[in-house]
């Protein structure tokens, strides 16, 4: 009797197995590992079992992503589904029309941030999605982030497609860092203050002795001289000299030079009933080159736009100072803005002397120089 109970519980347990075993294979069987996926459908299941292999199934599923973070991509043969946030940052951006071309470019930087940074690659990614410098670091093996400030500010200078200022940026802030101000004040200055290939050819150009780059100029009293570098500067705001006589047609000014010396000439021809000739007025760096005295290209005063030679016409420039529209300009530039760059008795501070040169200065700068008998030096040195 107790022989066939032992055996009737043993054919229970076998059979309690067994149908454990057949209902757990039969739910198994019908479990849906992607129940957790936010956004599931019949649809794009069978796209996530058809391009995404075994890895990135477990890797969807155990980050619990949703389907529309990816699903526009999956179709595509280099699309990684680990970098899906990235694709989704640069699509933000609005910078591509091809998704194709959007995916190879994210997977090109991501592997080389990742190549560099390792665990950091998602802040190094955000940076340049921030500032916009996707494309440069891209474009550059020289792309250097430490620098990301300064390429915001010298890219302005250069078209979108035009990343040569990333590799220019590097060798100006090394330039700079070896000068005693700040160097972010300093890269700001300049860049305000140049263009593209005025700012190369300050930064580029080998120095005379005891000769210095100028990042910022005061075009209204900045001493020029062999002393002081301006490389390739030109003032923004240049205009054409007309209705007044000179020695070629196209000749030009700073705007608000040119309108004082307009207004000078006018007055001097009411009260004289004579003229002034402009035989000198801005000259480029590429002019100065050109000319006789290479030297001067980038120390000159002539580039500011804010200088010009005078004399009569018909008389020889050293006779100059001996005529009556001399007289009348030394008794009254100031009131125009205008003073006498090189007179004679400033010769041992100039160290040059011209009855020619006039120099725009503004009118605050002239009454006071006219007031104190004051050169452009002195007042620097004040």
């Amino acid at each position: 009797m107790v022989m066939k109970m032992k055996l009737k519980s043993w054919h229970l347990y076998v059979l309690a197995t067994l149908c454990f075993l057949f209902a757990f294979t039969s739910l198994n069987m019908k479990y849906d590992r992607f129940y957790r996926v936010n956004g599931i459908d019949n649809d794009n299941r069978s796209l996530i079992e058809k391009y995404l292999d075994k890895e990135e199934q477990d890797y969807l599923i155990d980050h619990g992503i949703s389907v529309d973070e990816f699903i526009d991509y999956i179709t595509y043969d280099q699309f990684h589904l680990q970098y899906y946030q990235y694709y989704n940052e640069l699509k933000e951006a609005k910078k591509y029309d091809s998704l194709e071309n959007l995916i190879n470019d994210v997977n090109s930087v991501v592997d080389r941030l990742t190549v560099e940074f390792g665990t950091q690659t998602d802040t190094y990614f955000k940076t340049l999605i921030k500032n916009d410098l996707f494309y440069a670091y891209q474009k550059s093996t020289y792309f250097d982030f430490d620098n990301v400030r300064y390429y915001q500010l010298l890219r302005t200078l250069y078209s979108d497609d035009d990343y040569s200022y990333i590799i220019l940026t590097n060798n100006y802030v090394n330039t700079l860092e070896n000068e005693k101000d700040d160097t972010y004040k300093l890269f700001k200055e300049m860049v305000s203050t140049y263009d593209a290939q005025g700012l190369y050819i300050l930064m580029n150009t080998e120095l005379k002795a005891n000769a210095s780059r100028l990042y910022k100029i005061d075009t209204m009293s900045q001493v020029i001289d062999d002393t002081t570098f301006i490389g390739g500067y030109e003032s923004k705001h240049m205009t054409m000299i007309e209705n007044i006589s000179r020695l070629s047609y196209s000749m030009y000014l700073n705007e608000e030079a040119y309108n004082a010396l307009k207004q000078m000439y006018d007055d001097l021809y009411k009260n004289t009933k004579k003229r002034f000739l402009v035989t000198s007025a801005y000259k480029s760096y590429d002019v100065l080159n050109l000319e006789e005295n290479t030297s001067q290209a980038g120390y000159s005063e002539f580039q500011l736009g804010t200088s010009v030679s005078l004399k009569v016409n018909g008389i020889k420039d050293v006779e100059f100072v001996s005529t009556d529209v001399y007289q009348w300009l030394l008794e009254h530039s100031y009131e125009y803005g205008y003073v006498l760059r090189y007179p004679s008795d400033k010769v041992t501070i100039t160290q040059k002397e011209s009855c020619n040169i006039f120099r725009y200065v503004g009118k605050e700068n002239a009454q006071k120089m006219h007031d104190q008998n004051l050169c452009l030096e002195e007042l620097n040195n004040q």
